[in-house]
């Protein structure tokens, strides 16, 4: 079995925030803390707004490779400055592994917890009105750099520092960034939702479309 192990480089919570036009409350603005407990339903004291697009058991912790980060200021180098980490709305700010590495259903020991890869991040209109530039969520999409979220099934104490390594990979397990590829094949091909693969192990039921 492929194996991989990262470091946390950063853990983040929010409180609603106003954003966009209209104001819309949002938790994307996070804060950085040393600690956390990660509950069931996310890190202790994280706040999440939408609860039909963001949050709940199958979206607990979203993890976001700080690497990812290089390929924002690449292409879109005059906001730079502010491609940092926890700018993107991250619970977790990691390195030495992303999206290619990581598959849907891996099993992984971070911190003092067990956790489980759901499903990639789908970025919404916050993500561009966050950066105030409408290429975020396609750049995100199309380069299958969104990140991920996990279930939790074992809770426990994270800290900046801490490792995650994987414990255990399902059978015929996809990578992250292979299921936007698939995603999007299939929107470029103006072929129903339900064209999608969906045999994919371990992934949650918002990306099913039975």
């Amino acid at each position: 079995m492929s194996t991989y192990q990262g470091t946390i480089k950063g853990l983040y919570i929010g409180q609603p925030k106003p954003i966009g036009p209209d104001n819309a409350p949002s938790g994307i603005f996070k804060d950085p803390v040393e600690v956390c407990l990660l509950t069931k339903i996310g890190l202790e004291g994280d706040v999440q707004v939408d609860k039909r697009v963001h949050g709940g058991p199958e979206k607990a912790l979203y993890q976001f490779p700080s690497e990812n980060y290089a390929t924002l200021r690449q292409a879109l180098p005059h906001l730079e400055d502010s491609f940092i980490s926890g700018s993107i709305g991250e619970n977790l700010s990691s390195e030495s592994v992303d999206d290619n590495q990581v598959h849907i259903g891996d099993i992984v020991k971070v911190g003092g917890a067990l956790v489980q890869v759901s499903q990639p991040r789908r970025p919404c209109w916050k993500v561009n009105h966050k950066y105030g530039n409408g290429h975020i969520a396609p750049l995100l999409m199309s380069q299958a750099i969104s990140g991920w979220y996990y279930r939790v099934l074992e809770e426990g104490e994270l800290r900046v520092g801490d490792t995650f390594t994987l414990q255990e990979r399902l059978e015929s397990s996809v990578a992250v960034a292979e299921v936007w590829k698939v995603f999007l094949e299939k929107l470029q091909s103006r072929l129903p939702p339900e064209a999608f693969n969906t045999n994919i192990p371990g992934l949650s039921t918002e990306w099913r479309f039975e």
